[in-house]
């Protein structure tokens, strides 16, 4: 039998004003129904869940600490919008289409940003351009959204332009003061923020599922919003963990395999199965996480059999478990050529 040397590798990684634990116990999935025909477009081309994610909701927590709608963690002190994420900086290149969730008029435009992580800039965002690449549409009845980490060069409107229900306005960027490619979705009336989810002011604190959602169609919540896997050839730093995927060669000293989260709690455990075209496994290994973390990636995998990787199609299987009260499971197929 072969001996192969193994690699196991852990590593958190801390968003920028990201820096708290995650310990409160997540709700239960809110259901994915269609509760307003006549409310608010989800503000990305998208299916959450499946090609995006939802990574943070508004604060509702109206002291020190942090709270959502249904009063789980999935938010951070002080967060005055929504978060929604794409997979990586290659999916961002495609250009995902950021809509209007309502008719309305363009009030305010900010273009020109570049499409930079906070933590490859000095300094982070200019002060007054945290937002980034944006815009401000107003709404009826007294309803503004503001749109911020637009894609550089991707708004086309003007101010004082018409925008009709789910048209483009933008696309989603890596603009502003953000590290990974999202948009920060704000919706506020007469000047107060109000979190479309349950229709309420966030300066109502959280009822666990009172009120009526704005959406025309609610996404459900994930107790943990797992992201898909990644393959590489060497361990990703915090700077390449959001990189386009790229090709592996069967001559790749390694096969690493990279598990991202948002909302992990301590004790979770992740499994994680890689097997190689004959259907042999390659690697098995169970983490226990130790802490909980707003945003974590762990990188597991092996160093490369004498004789290189073998060609054809692999596979990873990684199961998110919480206990009894949660499951999750990512599966990737790729090529090694």
């Amino acid at each position: 039998m072969t001996r192969y040397s193994s690699l196991f590798f852990g590593l958190i990684i801390l968003l920028a004003g990201c820096g708290q634990k995650d310990e409160t116990k997540a709700p239960e999935n809110a259901p994915v129904v269609a509760e307003n025909p006549d409310g608010l477009t989800f503000p990305v081309a998208c299916t959450p869940g499946k090609d995006c994610w939802i990574t943070r909701y508004m604060d509702r927590d109206t002291g020190p600490g942090t709270s959502d709608y249904l009063c789980g963690n999935h938010s951070q002190n002080g967060h005055k919008g929504v978060d929604i994420a794409v997979a990586d900086l290659g999916v961002m290149a495609t250009s995902v289409p950021v809509l209007a969730v309502a008719r309305g008029k363009i009030l305010r435009v900010r273009d020109g940003e570049p499409d930079i992580s906070a933590r490859e800039t000095e300094g982070g965002a200019p002060e007054g351009r945290e937002c980034g690449n944006g815009l401000v549409i107003r709404h009826d009845d007294g309803f503004e959204s503001q749109y911020c980490h637009l894609k550089q060069g991707s708004i086309t409107l003007s101010p004082g332009a018409q925008v009709e229900k789910g048209q483009q306005v933008g696309a989603i960027g890596l603009s502003g003061e953000t590290e990974y490619p999202h948009v920060h979705y704000m919706l506020r009336q007469n000047g107060a923020l109000i979190d479309p989810f349950d229709g309420k002011p966030t300066s109502e604190s959280c009822n666990a599922g009172g009120g009526t959602s704005l959406w025309v169609r609610t996404p459900g919540y994930q107790p943990v919003v797992m992201l898909p896997l990644t393959v590489s050839a060497t361990p990703p730093d915090r700077a390449e963990v959001w990189d386009a995927p790229k090709a592996l060669s069967r001559h790749a000293a390694n096969l690493v395999i990279t598990a991202r989260a948002f909302h992990t709690q301590t004790g979770d455990t992740w499994h994680l199965v890689i097997k190689d075209p004959r259907g042999s496994t390659f690697f098995d290994k169970t983490a226990t996480l130790e802490r909980g973390h707003q945003f974590y990636y762990q990188y597991m995998g092996r160093k490369a059999p004498q004789g290189g990787l073998m060609p054809g199609i692999w596979t990873a299987t990684l199961t998110a478990s919480r206990g009894s009260d949660y499951q999750d499971k990512q599966k990737i197929e790729f090529q090694i050529d």
